[in-house]
């Protein structure tokens, strides 16, 4: 597997994991709405920061 791939999949695993705290927070009601959109922007943010950061 290349880096190339190897950052595409774990920016995949960092968006989905942003996606189940958005969906589990609107949908599912587990945070207040202003909670859902800091924690689910807050993964995706420095989630890609920190995959950028460590396979580059």
């Amino acid at each position: 597997m290349g880096e190339r791939n190897k950052k595409n999949a774990w920016m995949g695993l960092v968006g989905g994991v942003g996606v189940v705290a958005a969906i589990g927070g609107f949908v599912g009601g587990w945070y207040a709405p202003g909670t859902t959109m800091t924690l689910s922007l807050g993964i995706w943010i420095i989630g890609a920061m920190l995959v950028r950061v460590l396979l580059d």
